[in-house]
């Protein structure tokens, strides 16, 4: 050992020697991340069986409570980059858009995004997709770090819809998107199954055959909760939901590769540490006077009940001071929750909707397309 270094600074170069081996060994695991590859048709993503009948066949949706912000201009991809957790230089040719986050200082996050490039223009034109309820937030976020940047900030919400398409077969059949402005539709990479993600003018609907049946814009959120995928305020507490909790890990929209970022050191740091002990998934709410849990997560429509409010507190019944986690997004009797990993096999979880009004048990359900690794983790 260097006679020169005094023992603060011998444990310093300890642990950075351990952090970098153990750098190596995560880098050469990192289970999900962004997908350069373009889409092909009879693609697996496509091939998922839906478990829920109504989600059975080939279906588009519009994607509710979600808004656009156009930034132009040739600092676009510069600015975005030291601003969002994934990587903008993955953008080419073959992929037009993917998912990312924007964290304040703190490493929280504050709005979770998809990034559409715009295709047939001289300059840098991209679509970011945010949560509708908070562009104005998300303008001033953006503005609030543009300084001289040559970028153009405009709210175009109003000019756009997303759309959700998804089938059991394949999508041989959405040749017809390719001609709309943004080249056709995009897979939704934050979990297999989601099929694509689309971008046309709010005064058209997807060119899809008859094979093709709209549903309700209400099933994308029960879609979303049975498949475990989080989006938009209600699931992540604006500057208070940590990333890697919020499973962008998973879902793709994190690089841990890439340079600097705003809240980028707090998140490769929770990243390399191994340990996340809480994270989103869904639940399904019962009756309280139920004598055993549901075994398998499934949405009964049949049922009204009065759903807690996003945000709510989970916990032991009669501890309401042992939080386990805190409700998302509710449809029917299913929803999404921050958990706890060591309290998902806890029986007892109750949470409250009305006041104390209405009680129901909760039970968690594991995504089956995580990691394997998570279930091992739960159960340490």
């Amino acid at each position: 050992m260097h006679r020169w270094l005094k023992p603060k600074a011998t444990f310093a170069l300890l642990r950075n020697r351990n952090f970098l081996k153990n750098y190596g060994q995560r880098r050469a695991t990192i289970t999900r991340g962004l997908n350069t590859s373009p889409i092909t048709i009879n693609q697996p993503s496509f091939q998922v069986i839906e478990e829920e009948s109504v989600h059975q066949g080939e279906h588009y949706v519009q994607v509710p409570k979600r808004g656009l912000v156009e930034l132009a201009g040739k600092d676009t991809m510069k600015f975005l980059q030291g601003l969002i957790t994934n990587d903008i230089t993955s953008i080419n040719t073959g992929v037009n858009v993917f998912y990312t986050a924007f964290l304040n200082s703190m490493g929280r996050v504050l709005f979770d995004t998809f990034i559409y490039q715009k295709n047939g223009v001289p300059e840098p034109v991209v679509l970011v997709e945010c949560d509708l309820r908070i562009i104005p937030e998300f303008t001033n976020h953006l503005k609030k770090y543009l300084l001289r940047s040559k970028v153009v900030i405009n709210d175009v919400s109003s000019e756009y819809k997303i759309w959700n398409i998804w089938g059991n077969k394949n999508l041989s059949d959405t040749s017809g998107l390719n001609s709309t402005l943004f080249k056709g539709g995009y897979v939704d990479q934050r979990c297999s199954g989601m099929g694509l993600r689309i971008l046309i003018p709010a005064n058209m609907k997807p060119n899809l055959t008859s094979k093709f049946t709209e549903l309700p814009s209400e099933e994308y959120a029960i879609r979303r909760i049975l498949h475990g995928v989080p989006e938009g305020i209600d699931d992540f507490v604006p500057e208070k939901a940590l990333p890697l909790q919020s499973n962008f890990d998973y879902m793709g929209g994190i690089d841990f590769r890439k340079g600097c970022y705003i809240g980028q050191e707090l998140t490769f740091r929770t990243y390399h540490t191994g340990v996340t002990r809480r994270r989103i998934l869904p639940v399904q709410l019962y009756p309280f006077s139920a004598t055993n849990a549901p075994t398998k997560l499934s949405v009964d429509r049949n049922i009204q009940v009065v759903t807690p409010v996003p945000y709510s507190d989970i916990h032991p019944y009669g501890q309401s001071g042992r939080v386990a986690g805190n409700i998302g997004v509710c449809s029917h009797n299913i929803a999404l929750a921050l958990i706890k990993l060591d309290k998902v096999d806890v029986d007892d979880l109750v949470v409250y909707a009305e006041g104390k009004k209405h009680i129901y048990r909760v039970k968690p359900f594991i995504p089956s397309w995580w990691p394997k690794d998570e279930n091992e983790q739960k159960q340490k």
